[in-house]
């Protein structure tokens, strides 16, 4: 007779293993693969909940200049939907397509985005709006180039960096080709004129290479030539000194340069703790410019007051964290390049917007990540995040193990061949059952019970 029993674990095809050992993924089972972290799930809750908090208050800063442009107070809010959907449907795609696959994209994405910052100079195609050239027409829709670059930038500075891991600590590796590409990609934006975007870029860069191992004295000497030449920027455009001066000292000029700093703290100021009250806003009737995308983050100061900023502030806090934990816990360094860097470039948007409309840093013109209202803004930033939740996902069975305090379990030992074998005693497998002996070998067996044959030798 045989005993059937239950196989606890099925393994693999021996090249799909070997092809996983290759990305350093190792064996894994079937639940293994289905269960995620919390932080992926921290990751997309936040990433929910600043989708729909930006809804409601799109809605709400836009609703009566939609109604007096367009005569459809839902105009912005059915744009915001729209390009939510798409969005979303990028997120999807990117959550499910292995991360190591955008290597293959980079490179031809660096060149899209550069071709659409040359467009936007080209009269007839691009589009100029609060004197910045940023956007493309193409048709009824307008992209905005500069921040499908800075993506591709960012992918590339994480290849770059990761194919040169070892050589990191000679500053002319680190150096070339990295910064000769990022810094022509940030001058081609800061022409448009847009220095934050060129600023976040530069940033983000800067803790990819953190998190690669850079030395701290290289990156402390590229930072301060950022730095030197951010100034210059200032300096040398009449347009960026005015705004600077302005952040100085807004009521200088308050009908001018300092109208719209001015503008949102009274909007701050006019919320108090708890707000007046959602869609209550006065400030959105055409007193603060740009109420529903760069400024948006004052009108939720204004209708839901210091609670509901802070509600938002601790939204992208919580961003932060999911962020940084996918990337210490990534499978692998180029994983872990890009939750470092996707994560750093959403939040210094988030800083930079929140820091600006408070008056803590000059007008840039960046929108709050997530919230504001934008098509090309939102579709990056969320197939920013659906890449980070790939490499979450990705993450490996030991590190999930580990972190509950729990042994990592051994991988199957295997014979030359490949073929795995019975696992030898105390190595946490069951062993295959002895086969029970055919009824033929028990005749002429003394079948008399044990215990009265000991009785018996014992008496």
């Amino acid at each position: 007779m045989c005993e059937l029993r239950r196989i606890r674990q099925l393994r693999a095809s021996r090249a799909c293993l070997q092809a996983a050992c290759h990305r350093g993924e190792g064996p894994r089972t079937v639940s293994e693969r289905s269960r995620n972290p919390s932080s992926y799930y921290l990751m997309l809750g936040v990433t929910v909940a600043l989708v729909l908090v930006g809804l409601v208050m799109i809605f709400s800063a836009s609703s009566a200049m939609a109604y007096t442009q367009t005569g459809d107070s839902y105009y912005y809010l059915k744009r915001q939907l729209m390009y939510i959907a798409i969005g979303a449907t990028s997120l999807i795609v990117l959550r499910r397509l292995d991360y190591h696959k955008l290597r293959e994209v980079t490179y031809p994405l660096l060149l899209v985005g550069f071709a659409g910052l040359v467009a936007v100079e080209i009269p007839g195609l691009g589009h100029t709006a609060g004197g910045a050239a940023r956007w493309l027409s193409l048709g009824p829709i307008r992209v905005q180039p500069s921040e499908i670059v800075k993506l591709a930038v960012l992918l590339a500075a994480t290849d770059i960096l990761t194919r040169k891991r070892d050589k990191l600590s000679d500053v002319r590796e680190l150096s070339v080709p990295l910064l000769p590409l990022v810094g022509i990609f940030c001058l081609l934006v800061v022409l448009q004129p847009d220095l934050g975007t060129a600023f976040i870029i530069s940033f983000a860069t800067l803790i990819v290479a953190y998190a690669a191992g850079a030395r701290k004295t290289h990156l402390a000497q590229i930072s301060g030539g950022l730095g030197v030449a951010v100034a210059a920027f200032i300096l040398i455009e009449p347009f960026r000194l005015t705004r600077f001066l302005a952040f100085l000292d807004p009521w200088r000029d308050p009908r001018g340069a300092g109208f719209h700093i001015i503008q949102s703290l009274v909007a701050f100021g006019s919320g108090g703790w708890t707000g007046i009250g959602l869609g209550l806003s006065r400030q959105k009737y055409f007193y603060l410019p740009a109420a529903h995308t760069d400024f948006i983050f004052a009108i939720i100061g204004e209708e839901l007051g210091l609670i509901g900023t802070l509600l938002v502030v601790v939204l992208m806090a919580a961003l932060l964290f999911a962020g940084m934990k996918i990337a210490f816990r990534a499978r692998d360094f180029y994983g872990r390049l890009l939750a470092a860097g996707l994560t750093s470039m959403i939040l210094s948007q988030a800083v930079i917007n929140m820091a600006a409309v408070t008056g803590l840093l000059p007008i840039t013109g960046i929108p709050l990540p997530l919230v504001s209202f934008g098509g090309s803004s939102l579709i990056v930033t969320l197939s920013a995040i659906g890449i980070m939740l790939n490499v979450s996902s990705q993450e490996s069975a030991r590190q999930r193990v580990g972190s509950r305090g729990e042994q990592p379990k051994s991988a199957p030992v295997r014979r030359g061949n490949g073929r795995p074998r019975l696992s030898s005693v105390g190595s946490g497998r069951r062993t295959a059952a002895p086969q029970r002996k055919p009824a033929a070998a028990l005749r002429g067996h003394d079948s008399r019970p044990r215990g009265r044959g000991r009785a018996k030798r014992g008496a």
